[in-house]
């Protein structure tokens, strides 16, 4: 197996096993309302830079689990720590990803609230070093740039048709692979592990539904807070200085999660993000007619 999945089952069996100092609950309680009130959504190019804003990529592709997902809420009192796990599942379920929904799963995404995100990180480089060298650029730098939250995603590369490669000490090397073409590869990126650290001070007054939801966006589909402004309303703004967070999910946030688990797996980045974009405007026009008096 790719050393990559080693390294990551290593690290996130020393995670399991690092105690988390235990918070105080999120406020709001068990509350995962989901809002879907905001501002007018835009045509499909502002729709479009919404979607390459937030979205992460891993040679020319955008990267999603393809195993079932196993969430594991660490540094939080058990019922809120189930709590956030429980609502994590209705999203992935809903997104259409797939859901292991065993109680003894072996987790592959590990969410972790420390009393000191970057102490935490900083302890995490020393015992296991090196293994950050090995991952993707935008993982690297969203895991070790300052701030109250620290996510990244390990991702493998498979063949068109989700196969891993064939084992050697060369060059990784996949048997019967389709020829590239304009629209697609002849690979695909699939996730298999993830993890997110927040502050504990970033997740005082954030309700379950929000940490879940804003968990969700950043490990489902690898999205990440957009630098720039943006007409959009989305959860990723959750841990901004300014103006009011959404209280969960917004329509936009719903529907890109849909468009990452219909988009093609092994399609080029381009094309992906269309995808995305179709759905939500897809989603937004089918809402605007429901609306209309009949």
């Amino acid at each position: 197996m790719h050393k990559m999945v080693t390294g990551l089952t290593f690290v996130l069996a020393g995670l399991a096993a690092m105690p988390a100092q235990a918070q105080d609950a999120p406020a709001g309680g068990h509350s995962s309302g989901i809002v879907v009130e905001g501002r007018k959504q835009g045509p499909r190019k502002e729709t479009r830079t919404f979607v390459r804003q937030v979205m992460t990529t891993t040679k020319e592709q955008l990267s999603r689990f393809e195993d079932p997902v196993c969430p594991v809420v660490l540094g939080l009192p058990p019922a809120y720590a189930k709590a956030v796990a429980k609502r994590f599942m209705e999203v992935s379920t809903e997104a259409g990803a797939r859901v292991d929904r065993d109680e003894k799963c072996n987790p592959n995404i590990f969410v972790i609230v420390a009393a000191d995100a970057s102490k935490f990180i900083a302890e995490l480089r020393q015992k296991y070093h090196g293994f950050f060298d090995d991952l993707a650029y935008d993982d690297k730098r969203t895991a070790l740039d300052e701030g109250p939250v620290r996510a990244w995603r390990v991702a493998e590369e498979l063949d068109q048709d989700g196969r891993r490669a064939l084992e050697s000490n060369g060059p990784r090397s996949f048997n019967g692979v389709a020829q590239p073409s304009r629209i697609s590869l002849s690979t695909q990126q699939a996730t298999f592990g993830a993890v997110v650290v927040l502050d504990a001070n970033a997740v005082d007054n954030k309700s379950v539904g929000q940490i879940a939801d804003y968990v969700a966006m950043r490990t489902l589909a690898g999205a990440r807070p957009p630098k720039a402004s943006t007409r959009l309303d989305t959860i990723l703004s959750l841990f901004d200085a300014e103006g009011d967070a959404p209280e969960g999910l917004t329509e936009v946030d719903r529907s890109f999660l849909k468009g990452v688990y219909e988009m093609q797996a092994n399609g080029r980045s381009g094309s992906q993000i269309g995808t995305i974009a179709d759905q939500i405007l897809r989603d937004r026009d089918k809402a605007a007619a429901e609306k209309k008096p009949n």
